[in-house]
C-alpha cells in the first residue's frame, strides 16, 4: 500500500520535472529523443497513448501551424524549424500527460494535501460534468435526427453546444471562485 502511494508520488514529480524541461529546451533533436523514452516507459500502452495524442493535437496544431506558416511566409521568415520545435514540444507534453493518466492514479499521489485533494477532485467533477453533457448533446442530436443531418445541422449543434459549454464555464468559474474563497483559498 505505501509502496503504491510512493510509486504515484515519484512518477508524479517526474511528470512535473520532464514537463519544466521539455517546454524549457529548444533543440529539436533533444525533444525527438524523448519519444523512445516515451515508448520503452509507455511499453504496450504504445499506440493507444499515441492514438489519443494524435487526436487530440491534429485540430488545434493544424490550426497553429498553416496560421504560423502564413504569418511567416507573408513576413518572408523562414518558418520549418520553429513549426517542428512547437510540434514536437506540444506531441512530447500531451504523450506525457496521457501517459501519466494511465500509470498514476492521481487521487493517491496527492492525498497527503488537503489542498491538492480538494482542487484534484474539483476539477475531476468538472470534467467527468462535461463529458456526461457532450454526451447527452450528441445522444439527442443523434435520436432526433432519422436521416444523416446535412452540413448545416451539423453547424448548428456545433455551435450550440460551443455556446452552452461557454455560458456553463463562465457561470462555473463564477461558482468555483466563490467555493474556493469560502474555503480560504484567496491570497487578498
Amino acid at each position: 500500500m505505501e509502496k503504491d502511494l510512493l510509486k504515484n508520488r515519484v512518477l508524479l514529480i517526474f511528470y512535473f520535472v520532464l514537463i519544466i524541461i521539455i517546454t524549457s529546451f529548444n533543440n529539436i533533436y533533444f525533444l525527438t529523443a524523448l519519444i523512445p523514452l516515451f515508448i520503452l516507459i509507455s511499453n504496450k500502452d504504445f499506440f493507444k497513448i499515441l492514438k489519443k495524442t494524435v487526436f487530440s493535437l491534429i485540430f488545434f496544431n493544424l490550426i497553429v501551424s498553416v496560421s504560423y506558416i502564413i504569418m511567416s511566409v507573408m513576413n518572408n521568415k523562414d518558418w520549418r524549424e520553429y513549426i517542428i520545435l512547437i510540434n514536437l514540444r506540444v506531441f512530447d507534453a500531451t504523450f506525457l500527460t496521457f501517459l501519466l493518466a494511465s500509470k498514476v492514479n492521481l487521487f493517491r499521489a496527492v492525498s497527503s494535501s488537503k489542498n491538492f485533494s480538494f482542487l484534484l477532485l474539483l476539477s475531476y467533477s468538472q470534467i467527468i460534468m462535461y463529458k456526461r453533457n457532450y454526451e447527452n448533446f450528441r445522444y439527442s442530436f443523434h435520436s432526433r435526427n432519422l436521416i444523416r443531418p446535412d452540413k448545416k445541422q451539423m453547424y448548428n449543434f456545433i455551435r450550440s453546444t460551443f455556446i452552452f459549454f461557454f455560458n456553463k464555464s463562465i457561470h462555473n468559474s463564477k461558482e468555483i471562485s466563490l467555493a474556493m474563497k469560502s474555503r480560504c483559498f484567496n491570497n487578498d
